[in-house]
């Protein structure tokens, strides 16, 4: 716990933050990042928006298409959703893997959302994508694009993770197709305390079966369970941008 702890990082409120817009390339981004305050944000009475760009196909191992994926990563997001209090799930199938080659479409598409759903703030992933993942650098560059050109009066918060967690990781750093990914990573400059919400996050976790073993690579000493090491998270860092 103290060691995952970034105690120099300032604690932030939530309150104030009425509705709020999760945007992400996959199922499984969200509880990740955003399941605890997505919780607290439920609690306090605030709309959540999420919205996962892909239906996540080619979440194997190796990144190689599975058609069947699609059905079980939509059934998981729709379950996970619920126990961490989203108001409203929105799954689109722009093609996992293809989101780079999409941007105008996305940006259309999202711009379209951020005028339905009027949002006081939007999370989503730093232009690294935290790992170099296309679709999540793709996400980033095009939502950022948007708040700081057309909606800067919406606050835009990266995820984020202290640099002692990151060490601790094992992220899918082979996905990455630009090397120079980790100068575009950015630090968290603030923290929101989850506190016991931990525990339904983890419950919604253990929901995606399908992604199990990437959770499970991700984090050291595998003979310990894996909600071990997630209880011990009881703060969510993110990096202010707009």
């Amino acid at each position: 716990f103290i060691f995952s702890t970034d105690f120099l990082v300032p604690t932030k409120s939530l309150k104030g933050i009425k509705s709020v817009l999760l945007v992400f390339p996959h199922a499984d981004d969200e509880v990740l990042h955003t399941g605890g305050i997505n919780r607290l944000l439920s609690q306090q009475g605030s709309k959540i928006t999420l919205v996962v760009l892909t239906k996540g196909e080619k979440g194997t191992p190796n990144a190689h298409f599975d058609a069947k994926l699609k059905a079980i990563r939509t059934q998981e997001a729709k379950d996970a959703a619920k126990i961490q209090g989203i108001t409203k799930l929105i799954q689109e199938d722009f093609g996992d893997g293809e989101l780079t080659n999409k941007k105008a479409q996305l940006k259309k598409y999202i711009e379209g959302v951020l005028k339905e759903v009027k949002p006081d703030l939007v999370i989503t992933y730093d232009q690294a994508g935290l790992y170099g993942h296309e679709d999540h650098v793709a996400t980033s560059e095009v939502v950022t694009e948007l708040i700081k050109d057309s909606y800067k009066s919406i606050s835009l918060w990266y995820v984020s993770f202290p640099k002692r967690l990151l060490a601790m990781a094992t992220l899918p750093e082979h996905m990455a197709k630009d090397p120079e990914f980790k100068k575009k990573r950015v630090n968290p400059n603030i923290k929101v305390f989850i506190g016991w919400n931990i525990i339904p996050t983890i419950q919604a976790v253990y929901v995606y079966k399908s992604q199990y073993d990437s959770f499970r690579n991700s984090v050291p000493m595998k003979p310990i369970p894996l909600w071990f090491f997630y209880s011990m998270w009881l703060w969510e860092y993110f990096h202010v941008e707009n």
